[in-house]
């Protein structure tokens, strides 16, 4: 017989998990006491003892999150960093127990890794976007379950125990969270991924907080829907799980009634704003996408600015903010003085040890580009971006080795390495030079970033953007290249990497490669060789370019036994 009820196992010391209705819960409690004798702990209080008969069925794990007063004892703690400026309703969240494999809890300030708590403390990246309201303050010492539902372990595979989520989540829906939550957070935080032993990233556990907070409200749920069907059939190119254009309207009438209503403008109001725009960028309706980013920026403003926004959020709004300045190839609604971190990170001291190596001549990356020569077409803005990207690829790679001699990367590093990205992508698109080869240069910088440090970029924005590459170059003229032909090759070869296969710009830019030295070169395998070599002195990172270089070489070393003759296209 069908059980009448979802038990989920639980410790006495657990926040209440039901969002029934009084009647069920009683129900459910009066169902749970029978079998039971009770007994009393040493505190005076009378918790449940199982009867000694035999259970059927298997024990599920359990996972619980922190109520307010334990956030804030852990907080409290001698040695704790916390974020500077952080307000206090954001330090009323916290975790303090996880599943293991084996589906034992275990208490984070006992056996999680210290590089994990580390980070979520200095961050705040385990901070509900529910919670993002810095219009209400509070410092209540209380534990508030009413206020911060609690999800179990099992939620990952059933999001709607109890069937009272403001959506139903059927099946389509279900997909849609589950992609969220196993695909795209992931991809937001691959280079976390990318290097751990595990292959899992530091921040897995903030992607269930974010759904947390979707099934309590319509307007967190069909923003997150939309944003996530559009993502899972534009730039994943997977057939669409639900109605991408049901979940966008309903979101939009939700945004209507929230707006309508006269609430106040809170963050999670420019989380869901947000990703409103995402949804129609990455289905290339950009218009609509960039109306939508302006509103976040407007309310952003109302609440203060990003100093104002907790962490995760801030990266968020300004790396949406890059994808769409980029593919529009204008200015950022961000400056990256709005959110370039200070001189206090960890990271400073190795990065200042970097540079210094860089100047000194022994490291190879971007020699192409930093030699006096190069000063021409080099101006020192952009000069000081590539000695700032050269910094964080040694620190990428630096990590990534297996030789003990190599310096290791401080705690946060990896983090380091992605807010550094951001503020280097924010400072090449502020950017504008008269001279075409100086803003060529700019360009090709910007689609390396995108092609090795970001999966959107590399699926979608470095296709968008490489029309503009080859415009800018056809502004220049063969003699104007003398004495930079090695950063002309470059350039074509980034050109090359980044345009559509098959597309106009494509095949423009094999056309000019063939007419290019390597255009004499025998076969694909030495001209591998050659555009490997090349890369090294410019910028190269072996796992994401290694097998879109080679299968470049294939198509120069085609292009060239077709015997064709190409001309540039104006």
């Amino acid at each position: 017989m069908k059980s009448q009820f979802m038990f989920i196992n639980k410790n006495p010391e657990s926040d209440s998990l039901s969002h029934s209705n009084k009647k069920e819960r009683i129900q459910i409690h009066s169902h749970v006491q029978k079998g039971h004798r009770y007994k009393k702990s040493q505190n005076g209080m009378f918790i449940a003892a199982q009867l000694s008969h035999p259970q059927p069925g298997r024990r599920a794990s359990s996972s619980a999150s922190s109520s307010g007063h334990l956030a804030e004892e852990a907080a409290a703690k001698p040695g704790q960093s916390t974020v500077k400026g952080s307000k206090p309703l954001l330090n009323l969240v916290g975790r303090t127990v996880q599943s293991d494999h084996n589906g034992q809890t275990q208490p984070q300030d006992a056996n999680i890794d210290p590089r994990l708590w580390e980070m979520s403390q200095n961050t705040d990246l385990n901070i509900d976007p529910l919670l993002w309201d810095i219009s209400q303050h509070t410092n209540s010492n209380q534990s508030s379950p009413d206020s911060i539902p609690v999800f179990p372990a099992s939620a990952e595979e059933n999001f709607d125990p109890f069937d009272v989520t403001c959506v139903r989540v059927d099946q389509s829906i279900h997909n849609l969270l589950q992609y969220f939550l196993r695909v795209h957070h992931p991809a937001i935080w691959h280079l976390e991924g990318a290097v751990g032993k595990d292959q899992n990233y530091a921040f897995r556990y903030d992607a269930l907080s974010v759904i947390q907070g979707c099934l309590h409200d319509q307007y967190n749920m069909y923003s997150l829907l939309a944003s996530m069907s559009s993502y899972m059939t534009f730039i994943d190119a997977i057939p669409p799980s639900g109605h991408g254009n049901l979940y966008i309207h309903k979101a939009l009438q939700s945004s209507k009634r929230y707006v309508e209503s006269r609430q106040p403008i809170t963050s999670r109001t420019v989380f869901n704003t947000f990703h409103l725009g995402c949804a129609e960028w990455y289905r290339y309706n950009v218009d609509a996408a960039v109306i939508h980013m302006k509103g976040a920026k407007a309310m952003v403003d109302s609440l203060g600015g990003l100093s104002a926004l907790q962490g995760p959020l801030v990266e968020l709004l300004v790396n949406g903010d890059a994808y769409i300045a980029a593919e529009m190839n204008r200015k950022p609604l961000w400056s990256h003085a709005d959110f370039e971190s200070g001189e206090d990170h960890p990271m400073i001291g190795y990065a200042l040890q970097e540079l210094q190596r860089v100047l000194s001549g022994k490291v190879r990356t971007a020699a192409g580009l930093l030699t006096s020569h190069q000063q021409e077409i080099i101006p020192p803005s952009l000069r000081w971006v590539i000695l700032d990207l050269t910094v964080v690829l040694s620190a990428l790679k630096s990590s990534q080795t297996a030789d003990v001699r190599t310096e290791k990367l401080p705690r946060g590093g990896l983090h380091w390495i992605y807010l550094r990205n951001l503020a280097i992508k924010h400072r090449l698109l502020e950017m504008e030079f008269e001279d075409p080869r100086s803003e060529a240069v700019r360009i090709a910088v910007l689609l390396w970033i995108y092609m090795c440090f970001t999966y959107a970029g590399r699926r979608r924005s470095i296709k968008v953007i490489a029309p503009f590459l080859r415009h800018t170059l056809l502004k220049t003229s063969k003699h104007e290249w003398e004495g930079h032909e090695d950063v002309h090759l470059w350039i074509l070869c980034i050109g090359g990497l980044s345009a559509t296969l098959g597309s106009d710009e494509h095949t423009w830019f094999l056309a000019e490669l063939k007419n290019s030295p390597i255009g004499t070169l025998d076969n694909s395998e030495v001209i591998l060789d050659v555009l490997v070599s090349l890369s090294h002195k410019f910028f190269y990172l072996e796992s994401a370019q290694r097998s879109i270089l080679k299968a470049l070489a294939q198509g120069v070393s085609a292009t060239r036994s077709t015997g064709g003759e190409w001309e540039s296209k104006p």
